[in-house]
C-alpha cells in the first residue's frame, strides 16, 4: 500500500469513528414506526417565530417532533411588486411574503398541498413563485404544477422514517385555476390537480318531466334549437335519469335534492397516482381542498365519502381534508384515517396586504383605501367561534398499519384583536374539552369511537 492510500484509508477510518459519536445508542435505519401530523388550512400574513406563548411553543414541539407534519399552504408566497392580482368576484386573495415559507418551515411543516381556490390569485407568478419559496425552504410541495402531468404526479418527502408521498387534488376552484395537459401541439396550463365535481338537482319525478317538457320551448326562445342535433347529443350523453333545464343539470327522483357527481376521468387519474406513490414510499397521504357542504359547514357533501374511501381503497394510509374553515368528523376506514376537515391552522386572513382595487369596490369600499382591515371586517369569520377552534391529529404507523390515531385541540385566539389573532396554540382546560366533544359528536355518524382523555383525543381502533 503506498503512503497516499494508507493516508486516505486512516482518515476515512477516523472519520467515520468520529461521527459514529453522534449516533443514538439505538439508531436504526429503519424505524419500526412512523409519525404523520397533519394541519389545516394555512394563511400565514405575520410571523409567528418571534411568539412565545407557552401553549404555541408546545404546540411547535409536537409538529417538530413527527416524521412528517403535512398542511394546506392556502397562500401564495411571493412578492407583491412582482405579481398581477387575477380578477376574483367575491373570494379574497392571499398573499404572503416570500418569509412565508420560512415561517410554515419553522413550525415544522414539511410537506404541504397546494391546490387550492388561492394559488392562482396571484396569476402563473404567484403560483411558481409559491413552488420556488416552499423549494427553497425545504418543503415538498403536491398538488399543481406547469401543467396538469406536474401538478397530478405524486410529491415525495424524505424523513428519517422512510419516504412519505402525497397526492393532492382540490374540488372548490374557479374554473380557470385547473391545470391542463400537455398537447404535441400546445404547451400545458399551468394550474391545480382537478377533482371536478357536477352538481344535479333532483326533482320528484313528474315535475321533472313538467322541466323536461318545458326545456323544449326555452331551446327554442334561446336559438338553440339551430343545434338540434349538437344539443341532442349532449342530452344522449348524460347519466340516465338525467337531462339539462335552463343550463343546469336535473334528475329524477323522490325528493328535492343535490347531487354532487365527480367526474371519472378526475378519479381514475388521482387514484392511479395514489398507486404510484404506494409503490414507491412507506406512507401515502391523499389530500383534497374541498369547501362543499351538505346542510351546513360542518358537514361534507356526500361524494366525498365516496371518494376518500376510493383513495384508501387505491392505497393511501391517510386522507385529509381541508377548505371549510370548520372542523368536521373522523371516519376509520378499513384501518385507515379519514378526516373530512381539519378545519384553520394559521388563519391571520385578517391582516393580508394588499388587497386588490376591484376587490374593494365589490364590498362596496373606495377602491384605493390604504386600510385593509376594512375588507377584512366584511368577512363574516370573525363573528364565529368554530371558525377559531379545531385540532390536529398525530396518527403513528407500524409494520404498515396505523396503530394510534390521537387528536390535539388547537385554539386560534377568537376573542383576541385582529392584528393578534389566527395563530394556533394548544387549547387547555374547558375550551379543549369543548373541541373534543363536538369532535366526537361530528364523528358518531361514522361510528367512531374516540376516547377523551387529559385533554386529547384517542380514537378506538379495534
Amino acid at each position: 500500500m503506498d503512503r497516499r492510500t494508507f493516508l486516505k484509508t486512516v482518515s476515512g477510518a477516523a472519520a467515520a469513528a468520529a461521527a459514529s459519536r453522534f449516533l443514538p445508542e439505538d439508531a436504526e435505519a429503519m424505524p419500526r414506526r412512523m409519525t404523520l401530523m397533519a394541519v389545516g388550512d394555512c394563511l400565514v400574513s405575520r410571523r409567528v417565530s418571534e411568539r412565545r406563548d407557552p401553549e404555541f411553543l408546545e404546540l411547535v414541539e409536537l409538529l417538530r417532533g413527527a416524521d412528517c407534519t403535512w398542511g394546506n399552504c392556502e397562500v401564495v408566497l411571493a412578492d407583491t411588486r412582482e405579481v398581477s392580482p387575477g380578477y376574483k368576484q367575491f373570494d379574497p386573495h392571499a398573499i404572503c411574503e416570500p418569509w412565508g415559507a420560512d415561517e410554515l418551515a419553522w413550525m415544522g411543516i414539511g410537506f404541504v398541498g397546494t391546490a387550492n381556490n388561492h394559488i392562482l390569485d396571484f396569476g402563473y407568478e404567484g403560483l411558481f413563485a409559491t413552488l420556488r419559496n416552499l423549494e427553497r425552504v425545504g418543503i415538498a410541495h403536491a398538488g399543481s404544477g406547469v401543467d396538469l402531468g406536474a401538478a397530478a404526479r405524486p410529491a415525495y418527502y424524505d424523513t428519517p422514517a422512510g419516504r412519505v408521498g402525497q397526492v393532492n387534488c382540490a374540488s372548490t376552484f374557479p374554473p380557470y385555476f385547473a391545470a391542463g395537459l400537455a398537447h404535441p401541439h400546445l404547451k400545458g396550463r399551468p394550474g391545480l390537480n382537478p377533482l371536478q365535481v357536477s352538481s344535479a338537482v333532483q326533482v320528484p319525478a313528474k315535475l321533472f318531466e313538467e322541466m323536461r317538457k318545458a326545456q323544449a320551448t326555452l331551446v327554442d326562445l334561446m336559438g338553440w334549437g339551430e343545434f338540434g342535433d349538437f344539443v341532442k347529443e349532449l342530452e344522449e350523453r348524460m347519466p340516465k335519469g338525467t337531462s339539462i333545464f335552463f343550463e343546469m343539470t336535473i334528475a329524477s327522483g323522490d325528493k328535492v335534492d343535490i347531487l354532487g357527481q365527480t367526474s371519472p376521468l378526475d378519479v381514475q387519474r388521482i387514484t392511479d397516482a395514489i398507486g404510484t406513490a404506494r409503490n414507491n414510499s412507506r406512507m401515502v397521504i391523499a389530500s383534497i381542498h374541498s369547501h362543499e357542504a351538505r346542510r351546513g359547514l360542518d358537514f361534507n357533501d356526500l361524494f366525498q365519502e365516496k371518494f376518500a374511501r376510493a383513495c384508501i381503497d387505491a392505497g393511501a394510509d391517510c386522507y385529509v381534508s381541508s377548505g371549510p374553515h370548520v372542523l368536521r368528523g373522523v371516519e376509520i376506514y378499513k384501518g385507515k384515517p379519514i378526516f373530512y376537515s381539519l378545519g384553520n391552522f394559521l388563519f391571520q386572513y385578517e391582516t393580508i396586504s394588499p388587497v386588490p382595487p376591484e376587490a374593494l369596490a365589490g364590498l362596496g369600499l373606495d377602491p384605493f383605501t390604504l386600510d385593509p382591515s376594512l375588507y377584512y371586517k366584511k368577512i363574516p369569520y370573525g363573528e364565529g367561534r368554530r371558525f377559531w377552534e379545531s385540532f390536529v391529529p398525530r396518527v403513528t404507523f407500524e409494520e404498515g398499519k396505523v396503530v394510534e390515531v390521537e387528536l390535539f385541540p388547537i385554539s386560534l385566539g377568537f376573542e383576541e384583536p385582529a392584528y393578534h389573532r389566527g395563530t394556533p396554540a394548544l387549547a387547555k382546560g374547558a375550551e379543549a374539552q369543548s373541541i373534543l366533544e363536538r369532535i366526537v359528536r361530528l364523528s358518531e355518524p361514522f361510528g367512531t369511537k374516540i376516547d377523551i382523555q387529559e385533554g386529547i383525543g384517542r380514537i378506538r381502533l379495534a
